[in-house]
């Protein structure tokens, strides 16, 4: 890890991680703090509260299955009101929470060929599985659900029905809630979000501590890691909160008591993803009924860790490089002139030592460092504004779909081809790697339609990038060209190029976004430490994101970009 990273410790799960392939070493829980976004913290009782009705006597069968799915909206009691419109047998057996799927328009159930079957069509806007993971679809995407119903008692009742429940956008937004799990690295050094829906009943904080356990969301696997044993399960049924303290019962396989360094990841991986919940202030962790034994001197203060970059940018004035920091340009030292290429889309590790560029006479991907030559490392079309990455790493990715990395420094040897099949077919508009290694930021195009993706970084021991996993999309559909990381949790996004008014988004990981003030004719994008480093070219003048308006900065410089 470089010794220019910045990091905001968290005793909590910078732990968390390490632990379960044992034998790592602890984190330090000292060290320089640089707290810049604090994570929202969620109530831990209901705020939404509805009382859908029951079936009505007499109804007939359509009218059973439109009142059990408007009934979808009744989380309370295990959805006690939707599974009156069930027979006893199903209503038994049905599992609501399986997967939640947002819908558009109107829930129209039709009869089907054979008697007593009726079938909805719906157009699906995102899906929630068991564990919290959401799963946004592109425009078009439907879904199909079927149900059977029978006769008991002279009523009608749903006699079979998939494992769901369909919510329109504005009902799913109002009961449900994002929630951060976390993680950490392999190497231990970074927290990591792994951000879950979660319905607002109590207790939510059960629902939290089930999905920890469960693991990381698939596009995080291999790419980050969980304290908790394989197998490691709720000892009860619920995670209780009184009077501030949850109270966590697990049953872990092989447990070994003594093993203090596992026993305090586990403890702070559960106290920081549980203390999202305003009436959680601390953690209780018990296995088969016996408090865990932390050690003598352990302090519970579940720190937030974040990785920052430096204010200072790297821009382009009269084909070279330059710093700007501050309303102030200045030019690199011990950068050779760079004569012969055509720069753009300038990019810096955080050390300020190693450059990379776009030349656009060659397509080529241009390292370069102080006190040495430009190095051409291979070429390609479209190639993306380069990205480093903390293990020394500078990634671009390109039109025909593909992701490459090559190391900087010394000895840098050949660049490699990350395994990324989600690719193919898709043109890559901009890839940018977190700042902690462990996710790739990417926009793809395809037909004039922009997603935007996170996918988790899996790499060889040595820190050598191997694959990208299958993505979570973030945003679907959406008008972006590039997506620039402002924390682990938030990044901002924006179409690029055109003439009118153009307004950024700033999202987050959840994929809930707001939108920033306008400017027209956007050609380039730059974000630092939150939304107040966010910058933006328009016109051939940096402007910076103040409130809510854009202030000119200067005309000195070019394509800025912040270090990572």
């Amino acid at each position: 890890m470089s010794a220019t990273r910045r990091l905001t410790r968290t005793a909590a799960l910078a732990v968390a991680a390490a632990v379960a392939i044992g034998g790592c070493g602890a984190i330090p829980r000292t060290g320089p703090v640089h707290r810049h976004a604090e994570p929202t913290r969620s109530a831990a009782q209901p705020t939404y509260d509805v009382a859908p009705a029951g079936p009505r006597e007499g109804a007939t069968p359509e009218q059973i299955v439109r009142g059990f799915l408007a009934a979808g909206t009744g989380v309370a009691d295990d959805y006690s009101v939707a599974r009156e419109y069930l027979t006893p047998e199903l209503a038994g057996t049905w599992h609501p929470d399986a997967r939640t799927i947002v819908h558009r328009g109107d829930a129209q159930p039709v009869p089907r060929l054979e008697e007593n079957e009726y079938r909805v069509n719906l157009e699906v806007e995102s899906v929630v599985d068991g564990s919290g993971v959401i799963e946004r679809k592109p425009a078009g995407a439907t879904e199909v659900l079927d149900f059977d119903v029978a006769q008991v008692d002279g009523q009608w009742r749903i006699s079979d029905a998939p494992d769901a429940t369909a919510l329109t956008p504005a009902d799913f937004e109002d009961i449900f809630e994002p929630h951060h799990l976390y993680f950490a690295d392999e190497d231990l050094s970074n927290v990591v979000v792994d951000p879950r829906w979660f319905p607002d009943r109590v207790p939510v904080s059960t629902s939290i501590v089930r999905a920890l356990l469960g693991g990381p969301a698939p596009y995080l696997r291999g790419a980050v890691t969980s304290a908790f044993p394989a197998g490691t399960t709720l000892a009860r049924s619920s995670v209780p909160v009184r009077d501030g303290t949850a109270t966590v019962e697990l049953s872990v396989p092989e447990f070994d008591p003594a093993n203090i360094e596992i026993n305090r990841r586990m403890h702070d991986q559960l106290s920081l993803s549980l203390r999202s919940l305003t009436a959680v202030n601390d953690v209780e962790l018990l296995v088969e009924g016996a408090p865990v034994e932390l050690g003598a001197g352990w302090t519970d203060t579940a720190p937030v860790q974040d990785v920052t970059v430096p204010s200072r940018q790297v821009g382009l004035r009269d084909g070279g490089l330059v710093f700007y920091q501050g309303g102030q340009t200045e030019g690199v030292d011990g950068i050779p002139p760079l004569d012969g290429h055509h720069p753009s889309s300038p990019a810096m590790d955080t050390a300020a030592e190693h450059f990379a560029f776009v030349d656009t006479s060659t397509g080529s991907l241009v390292t370069v460092a102080r006190g040495e030559e430009p190095v051409e490392r291979f070429s390609g079309t479209g190639l993306t504004r380069p990205s480093f990455d903390e293990h020394g790493w500078v990634w671009t990715g390109d039109s025909a779909g593909t992701a490459r990395a090559v190391r900087t420094g010394p000895g840098a040897g050949d660049p490699v081809r990350v395994e990324a099949s989600w690719l193919a077919a898709r043109t890559v508009t901009s890839l940018r790697i977190s700042r902690g290694g462990t996710r790739a930021l990417v926009v793809t195009e395809d037909d004039g339609i922009s997603q935007i993706w996170l996918a988790g970084v899996v790499r060889e021991p040595d820190g050598t990038p191997r694959r990208l996993n299958e993505p979570f999309r973030v945003a679907a559909d959406v008008d972006a060209d590039v997506a620039l990381w402002l924390s682990d949790r938030e990044f901002v996004a924006a179409p690029l190029g055109g003439t009118g008014s153009v307004r950024p988004r700033a999202y987050d990981v959840s994929g809930r976004y707001r939108e920033l003030p306008g400017l027209a004719g956007l050609t380039g994008l730059s974000g630092g430490n939150g939304t107040s480093s966010v910058y933006a070219v328009a016109g051939g003048t940096l402007h910076m994101l103040t409130g809510n308006a854009w202030a000119p900065q200067s005309e000195d410089v070019l394509d800025p970009a912040f270090a990572g």
